[in-house]
């Protein structure tokens, strides 16, 4: 009987250190989707929309890749820590994406074609973070 309670505690505890596991996972990913996030804010702000766009074209797939990575990843292998910096994380990355239709409201207003190219990057940034 012993023997099995130890055996128990032991599976019990590898379940719990296997899901401590992914917070490192989950991290890493957000880190990459910030830095991504920063660098793709700051091209639309220094080239304009379409180099943001270039720039989303050739990060799309990797950054797509890394965040289905993370998508099957439940909640009990996930400290509450991870979740609280994963939360704040997307919401200053999508934040600052999302202002950029506010910083460029005039110009959109002027321009149609700066508007709907602008739709676009925000569009595909909005892609990124679907995990379906």
């Amino acid at each position: 009987m012993l023997k099995k309670i130890i055996a128990c505690l032991c599976v019990a505890t590898g379940l719990l250190l296997m899901g401590c596991k992914k917070d490192d996972q989950i991290k890493s990913v957000i880190k990459d989707l910030d830095a991504f996030t920063t660098e793709l804010v700051q091209k639309i702000e220094t080239g304009g929309v379409d180099e943001g766009q270039k720039f989303m074209d050739s990060k799309k797939a990797e950054i797509k890749a890394k965040m289905d990575s993370i998508k099957d990843i439940r909640d009990f292998q996930v400290s509450d820590e991870t979740k609280k910096f994963m939360t704040d994380s997307l919401t200053k990355d999508v934040t600052a994406v999302m202002t950029l239709q506010i910083k460029y409201v005039s110009k959109s207003v002027a321009d149609p074609t700066f508007k709907s190219k602008l739709e676009k990057l925000i569009s595909d940034y909005r892609e990124l973070l679907t995990m379906a």
